[in-house]
């Protein structure tokens, strides 16, 4: 449980307002809310605020219309790069910017994992950096180092996606502009409030029943705060559909996972509001947003990256893997940055009256579920969370069988340890059920071996 700190809550705020701490005092205190777990502000110093404001206004300038080729600020932007970042030397320090772009090797995920110290550029204050690991990947996480003001920039990029549909986000602390829907075994659960926009409140809930003092309060605190929209992924919307949430937003903004259609036409037809898919990664920040007109696609969203569409040989094509060049993160400048998804770009103005170019995911990352012994539906997230606090893990594949059974196998740097194959068994049995029969394979990278072991008393 979360107290109403008055100085954690200010100093996780700097631009904090006595008006902005009353209005969330109110929401936190609400007797219907959840069980607060954490305490977070947006870190937003008046330079932040200024550098996100022109941002802004920069987003809603320069909406011209892209081509295949990077502009001159990109090339810019790059060069600039060159010298304060010895990953940038490397690449470039044989390359005419201008003449041999596409000659550039592409920056992997690889590449953010083992050398992101050669990425990082030189002479930077490292004092404000915050490190948000990527979760419900397979592999291993990528600790992706980021700048409140980078962060803060994902206010007007949000709220420009909403306006294209139709929905305006009123800026001040009487209004809650956002809740984040979740629907996972643990995460953290907070209230905040955003300087960026003028003090309106933010939440995060999740919707396990555990995480409320009766489960009819999160309906009811949905009513009472009247969030402008819900965002979340599709996963944890299905599940609010599904449980028979009766709050209907202005709209619902969906992140991490593709959206299937007959989900979102089921979607729109339950919570009777326009829904925003919005393609995002940790390491990118957003990417796109979905066409009002034709939700098949997604319009380029930002004004500072550049977007290229490549084949395995690194060629430009039509349909291949979506690579990003720029960003305003400071402490994570991508060149040419295979992203690891694929699909195919289309230039020219939109009927929507979108002048940038628009893309299609044709292999998103689509939404895997599984169930624990009681066939309730476990969130992949909460999987991925396990084995990312295990320092030993290098990648993992999760398998329930049809006799709904699982099987995990991991590859990793040592040979797995009695206390540490016990410590495996209860997170997992404490996620998937007592009973749950459970196979774990190792595959050890240093000699090739797979190590069967059994966690289930019945597997002798």
């Amino acid at each position: 449980m979360i107290f109403l700190d008055r100085e954690k809550y200010f100093s996780s705020t700097p631009l904090m307002k006595e008006e902005w701490f009353q209005s969330l005092s109110k929401l936190i205190g609400s007797k219907y809310a959840p069980n607060w777990n954490n305490i977070t502000g947006d870190r937003i110093t008046e330079e932040d605020y200024l550098f996100v404001k022109e941002y802004e206004n920069e987003l809603h300038l320069n909406r011209q219309s892209h081509s295949g080729e990077p502009g001159p600020k990109t090339i810019e932007w790059i060069r600039k790069h060159k010298f304060n970042s010895s990953y940038f030397y490397e690449k470039l320090k044989d390359v005419s910017l201008k003449e041999n772009f596409s000659e550039i090797q592409p920056m992997t995920r690889e590449d953010l994992q083992n050398r992101i110290t050669e990425i990082l550029p030189a002479n930077t204050d490292f004092s404000r950096m915050v490190v948000n690991p990527t979760s419900g990947t397979t592999g291993k996480p990528i600790l992706a180092p980021n700048h409140p003001r980078a962060i803060g920039c994902y206010v007007p990029l949000i709220e420009y996606s909403l306006n294209q549909h139709g929905i305006k986000v009123p800026h001040n602390p009487n209004t809650t502009s956002g809740i984040q829907l979740c629907h996972q075994n643990e995460t953290i659960v907070y209230a905040t409030t955003h300087s960026l926009a003028e003090g309106a409140l933010f939440a995060k809930i999740n919707l396990k029943e555990k995480e409320w003092k009766n489960i009819s309060d999160i309906d009811d605190f949905l009513f009472e705060s009247n969030p402008v929209f819900l965002s979340g992924d599709p996963y944890s919307f299905e599940s609010a559909m599904k449980m028979g949430i009766r709050f209907k937003p202005k709209a619902l903004h969906s992140t991490a996972l593709e959206l299937e259609d007959n989900l979102r036409t089921e979607l729109m037809r339950y919570f009777q509001c326009p829904i925003v898919n919005f393609y995002s990664l940790n390491e990118t920040g957003p990417i796109a947003y979905s066409c009002p007109i034709d939700p098949d696609w997604m319009h380029i969203l930002p004004h500072d990256i550049h977007i290229e569409i490549l084949n395995e040989e690194g060629e430009s094509v039509d349909f291949g893997e979506i690579v990003i060049t720029g960003g305003r993160n400071p402490f994570l400048p991508l060149l040419r940055y295979k992203t690891g998804d694929w699909g195919k770009i289309k230039y020219g103005k939109c009927l929507c009256g979108e002048p940038s170019p628009k893309i299609q995911l044709l292999k998103g990352r689509k939404p895997i579920f599984f169930t624990d012994t009681e066939n309730k539906r476990i969130n992949p997230v909460d999987i991925s969370r396990i084995l990312r606090k295990q320092t030993n893990v290098l990648r993992h594949q999760f398998i329930q069988t049809k006799n709904d059974s699982y099987q995990i196998n991991l590859s990793t740097y040592l040979h797995p340890q009695e206390s540490w194959v016990n410590e495996l068994q209860d997170l997992f049995r404490k996620l998937l059920g007592e009973n749950a029969e459970i196979l774990f394979s190792f595959d050890l990278p240093n000699d090739g071996n797979k190590i069967p072991v059994f966690l289930n008393e019945k597997q002798t």
